[in-house]
């Protein structure tokens, strides 16, 4: 079976092959009408689920790989890709987004190797293997930015920055935030597994002899499904860690607040009794009444900041 990877410019509708991989870029609307003439097959519409039509099966996916533009190079950063697959016993179809696909590129040039196109169903089984290939690596990037988040949370529970200041609840709240953006991308992860699942599952409903090894591929998604929660797991254990933390930063400011209240109830006390305007004070007219006073003021302040202390709750 000889290969087919073919563009607009270079076939019309009866032109199109009936062998090989045909692919397709989304935004190719010459393309995509001269298909819908010649198989029946409108590709240009949304399709959220795996359908039949024309003899075709249509498997629609949405992955989120990693980029591979230089800006990006030093982060993590991810686009999505939606790739609409249609395939039958002799021809495979991908419609493809503009931007160009690494996983796609890997999986034709492995094609190249041998000079030919293997029977579709066994192409799009090599097409599955390295979108998932694809998918690991943005797991394994996401793994990379749980670690430094997990360490940024451990950084908000011990206590200072680099530049002496205490961490606080602003601090915790961002690295909240920031575990909230990677659980989503996880999501997005472990649903796009889901959907290289389900198209492996429809290449072996289709019928016929496999010659590639489809029970390796399923198992290899499988896998990196299982990884993907994993690192969900890991997000919620550092949001239950960044919690707990952020619940005991609240009780301690709650802590100062109630040990300074009690310090400075009984000074507050006397301060107000001596500012009532009374006829007599007979203390006012000693000669060490002032001292009499600031002392029992002291004093009343020490002894309850003196029992918080032997109670431990200054810890």
């Amino acid at each position: 079976m000889q290969e087919n990877t073919v563009m607009s410019a270079q076939l019309d509708a009866q032109q199109l092959p009936r062998q090989g991989w045909l692919r397709v870029r989304a935004s190719d609307r010459v393309m995509l009408d001269a298909i819908f003439r010649q198989y029946g097959l409108a590709l240009g519409r949304p399709i959220k689920h795996a359908v039949e039509e024309h003899g075709f099966v249509l498997l629609p996916l949405d992955l989120p790989l990693p980029d591979r533009e230089p800006e990006a190079a030093e982060g993590a950063s991810f686009s999505s890709a939606q790739i609409l697959i249609a395939f039958t016993s002799d021809l495979l179809i991908t419609v493809e987004p503009d931007h160009p696909i690494e996983a796609l590129r890997r999986a034709q040039n492995r094609f190249g190797a041998t000079g030919e196109v293997p029977e579709s169903r066994d192409a799009l089984i090599v097409i599955l293997e390295e979108l998932n290939d694809a998918m690991q690596e943005t797991v394994a990037q996401i793994s990379q930015v749980l670690t430094n988040l997990a360490d940024q949370a451990v950084d908000s529970s011990g206590g200072f920055k680099m530049e002496g200041r205490q961490v606080g609840v602003a601090d915790i709240a961002q690295t909240a935030i920031l575990l909230g953006g990677a659980e989503e991308l996880i999501a997005r992860t472990v649903q796009g597994q889901l959907m290289l699942e389900r198209a492996a599952r429809w290449v072996r409903r289709s019928g016929g002899d496999l010659t590639l090894d489809y029970s390796t591929a399923l198992s290899d998604i499988q896998g990196g499904r299982r990884h993907a929660r994993f690192q969900h797991a890991k997000v919620r254990n550092i949001q239950q860690s960044l919690m707990t933390t952020l619940d005991l930063k609240q009780n301690q400011i709650i802590k100062v607040f109630t040990v300074v209240t009690a310090v400075f109830t009984p000074p507050t006390l006397i301060a107000a009794y001596y500012g009532q305007n009374f006829a007599n004070m007979p203390e006012l007219a000693l000669p060490w009444g002032e001292w009499f006073v600031m002392g029992t003021t002291a004093l009343f302040a020490l002894v309850p900041l003196a029992y918080i202390k032997r109670k431990g709750w200054l810890r």
